[in-house]
């Protein structure tokens, strides 16, 4: 596996999986495999709230939202740290659409891994907890204050 850093995280990036350019903002790392087909985005974002709020503020979203079914929602630990995990899955017209995310919240920085297939397999757990477990947060790479954030130029 191939790691993958931007001075604030390291993470390692699976086989066969190719990088493409976004202009988001927060998008640290948006990876495409079009053989599987899948799709693994990881994100970093400012947040002055913790995994209980993300997680009701969601739920609530997605109880207005009737093109989303809601699979599982939970906090899980990962690595000994406290994640909350949402599973959902929604219809793109052809397919069954299945996404897995995963949001931490560290230093006012909310880190989301978000796994996105055209199917339900358990048999890729193991897949996409390993690329979380890879997870290595060198500095936070958002500084909040005064209900405002910006990037830390701290020494990486």
């Amino acid at each position: 596996m191939t790691m993958f850093t931007n001075g604030f995280s390291t993470l390692q990036m699976p086989k066969d999986f190719e990088a493409v350019n976004t202009k988001d903002e927060f998008n640290e790392l948006y990876l495409v495999n079009t053989k599987i087909p899948m799709s693994i985005k990881f994100s970093t974002t400012p947040t002055l709230v913790g995994l209980p709020e993300i997680r009701a503020d969601i739920e609530k979203n997605l109880e207005n939202n009737d093109k989303i079914d809601l699979i599982n929602s939970d906090f899980i630990v990962i690595n000994d740290v406290i994640y909350y995990m949402i599973i959902s899955a929604f219809s793109d017209g052809e397919n069954q659409i299945r996404r897995n995310e995963f949001l931490y919240v560290k230093d006012d920085n909310l880190y989301i891994f978000e796994f996105t297939y055209p199917y339900a397999d358990r048999e890729l757990d193991d897949f996409y907890l390993n690329i979380i477990r890879s997870l290595k947060i060198i500095v936070p790479k958002y500084i909040v204050e005064n209900g405002e954030y910006r990037i830390n130029h701290q020494e990486k």
